[in-house]
């Protein structure tokens, strides 16, 4: 017969978590390994279960926090270069207006533009891939 209960989370029928397993480690071992669980933002015993059952799966693992951080950071400089971008067209545009454009400007813009959309492509590519990884 089960016990029912009023309020809380539901019982826990498969998969509890009972049993416990100590190990002694040195001061640096345990700095180390504290370093490590802290930097992949992990629970202890997280991040010590995966060490134990499954140890390749780490090597995937990032932190979320500084993944999201960079990230934002990439977002805010592509829009910086974008901004930059622009300004550089009006320019371009303004002095076109004026005839004052010089064919030389416009063949190194655009050669600069063309690398800058081969790199902006690569980002793209490359956050698409880190996206990829966290998800699995």
């Amino acid at each position: 017969m089960s016990v029912k209960q009023k309020n809380g989370r539901p019982l826990m029928v498969e998969g509890k978590k009972t049993k416990h397993i100590k190990a002694r480690v040195t001061e640096d071992e345990y700095t180390m390994v504290t370093n490590e669980w802290e930097s992949l933002s992990m629970k202890e015993s997280d991040y010590l279960r995966l060490m134990v059952l499954k140890p390749g799966s780490l090597k995937v693992k990032v932190n979320a926090q500084e993944v999201i951080r960079l990230l934002d950071q990439l977002g805010a400089e592509l829009g910086r270069s974008g901004n930059n971008i622009n300004q550089l067209a009006r320019h371009a545009n303004f002095l076109n207006k004026r005839g004052m454009l010089n064919a030389e400007i416009v063949v190194k813009f655009n050669d600069l533009f063309s690398e800058y959309i081969s790199l902006f492509r690569e980002i793209e590519k490359e956050t698409r891939a880190l996206l990829r990884r966290l998800k699995s």
